[in-house]
């Protein structure tokens, strides 16, 4: 059965995507704190179904939004994360505790409109690398997906109680390409037996960061988009491929 298990889009049970960015000279929250506020406040103006809440700290900033299933629930998401690289949107694709589908405005569209605001409010800062993050979940249903990564990416005997956590980059001239899998399981209480689990199927996570190699220039609009439309070209085909080995692409 793992053999014969192929990835698709149909199978994802959950999907987020990032893009971060690497600035110098670093954003300092505490140094910077004005001119974050000033950048956080343009972009909730702009974008509010991405941008709502802003947490700003000494340590910390971040825009947080409310996402709503109506008869279902909602969740509350970083959208933008200022991290000790730079800066870091999350774009929810699908939402898997709900099951639901997210709509939203264009990646590229959306990536370089926030970064023209960013740019406009730290003239002084370079952007240097630019990373397009997709975070996947495939259900494998009661595929093992400890076997199925074992047997189809590895020569490795793995036990189906052992884990098993894959990285691999395959780079171009232009670009970094690195995939992270590793199995998942999920798991729920046994009613008559206090403390133990049982598992009602299986996962697979795959991570994909795909992002350009010479960091020695400043990334102008039109870079940046010829990043964001290779690496989403590289989701939407040759990822399938790897992932499906002789299966071919999806």
């Amino acid at each position: 059965m793992a053999e014969a298990f192929k990835f698709s889009k149909t199978k994802i049970a959950d999907h987020m995507e990032k893009v971060g960015v690497d600035i110098r000279p670093v954003v300092e929250p505490k140094l910077d704190r004005e001119k974050l506020y000033n950048v956080g406040s343009k972009l909730v103006d702009k974008y509010p179904n991405l941008f709502e809440s802003l947490v700003q700290s000494p340590t910390e900033f971040r825009i947080t939004k409310r996402f709503i299933f109506p008869g279902k629930g909602e969740a509350e998401l970083n959208t933008l994360t200022i991290t000790q690289r730079g800066p870091v949107f999350t774009f929810p694709r699908i939402v898997g505790a709900f099951e639901e589908e997210v709509s939203l405005n264009s990646v590229e569209d959306v990536t370089v409109d926030c970064l023209n605001v960013f740019r406009d409010i730290f003239p002084e800062k370079k952007m240097i690398r630019l990373g397009l993050v997709n975070d996947y979940i495939f259900d494998t249903g009661p595929i093992d997906s400890v076997r199925l990564i074992s047997q189809r990416f590895t020569k490795l005997p793995v036990s189906t109680e052992g884990e098993i956590r894959l990285r691999i980059n395959q780079p171009n001239d232009d670009y970094n390409r690195i995939i992270d899998i590793w199995a998942l399981r999920k798991v729920e209480p046994i009613p008559e037996m206090p403390g133990k689990l049982q598992t009602q199927g299986y996962a697979v996570r795959v991570n994909v960061d795909f992002n350009n190699r010479d960091t020695s220039i400043d990334l102008d609009n039109n870079r940046i988009l010829g990043i964001l439309h290779d690496g989403k070209g590289y989701n939407e085909k040759e990822l399938y491929q790897f992932l499906n080995v002789c299966f071919g692409e999806e």
